[in-house]
């Protein structure tokens, strides 16, 4: 097995709904982006949606995109927002469950707000005060399914095109082997290898990757 190297390429793209690699995640996406457009006007009755609508569980192992889903429906500061976020549910200590149950009954007693929740485990399994895990369990329920590498590839074939250049195979295939492959390193690896390239005036092939390694690993 080929060991994965560690290389720091600075802070990944913003996460948003976009650049979430979809793979067999369509209808979670399309729940999402239809809860975002309603977070967008809450009121509107065009964007009304369900109760139930109202309350998304995502679960799934570490690193197939839980934050990164909850950070892309997320406003920047100073920017008012509808939806609440809760990440890591299946980590919160009593006084976090509390917290977690009052924001529950907050968000059904108000029409305009909508809570999405992500833990690790499915609703079953949370060892949580019963009344917060039945309610986890009554909203709508999504298991992230990770990205095969084949949808990894695409990433990075898409990535390579929205930065103007075509990524050839073998070299999406090397850095698949050699870097850690969630998302986030692989997009930054392919700005960082962009920009190599056109420091050197070169052409991204497998000699320019080699070359690449070795200045990042030093």
């Amino acid at each position: 097995m080929t060991q994965q190297l560690i290389l720091d390429f600075g802070a990944p793209p913003a996460p948003t709904l976009d650049n979430f690699v979809v793979g067999d995640n369509a209808a979670l996406i399309a729940t999402l982006r239809r809860l975002n457009l309603s977070n967008d006007s809450p009121n509107d009755s065009a964007n009304a949606i369900d109760l139930e609508h109202r309350f998304v569980y995502l679960w799934g192992e570490s690193g197939v995109g839980k934050t990164h889903l909850l950070s892309a429906l997320s406003r920047p500061e100073g920017k008012h927002s509808f939806i609440h976020a809760l990440d890591d549910v299946d980590r919160l200590d009593s006084v976090g469950q509390q917290a977690a149950f009052t924001q529950w009954i907050e968000t059904q007693s108000d029409p305009s707000r909508r809570l999405l929740v992500a833990g690790r485990w499915p609703p079953r399994d949370l060892t949580l005060r019963e009344d917060l895990r039945t309610r986890i369990g009554s909203a709508l329920v999504f298991k992230i399914q990770p990205p095969t590498d084949a949808a990894k590839l695409a990433a990075l074939q898409a990535a390579s095109w929205q930065r103007g250049f075509k990524l050839p195979a073998e070299i999406a295939q090397k850095l698949l082997d050699l870097l850690p492959r969630d998302l986030g390193s692989l997009g930054a690896a392919i700005a960082a290898l962009d920009r190599f390239s056109l420091e050197r005036k070169r052409a991204i092939t497998l000699p320019l990757l080699r070359e690449w390694l070795q200045h990042e690993v030093r």
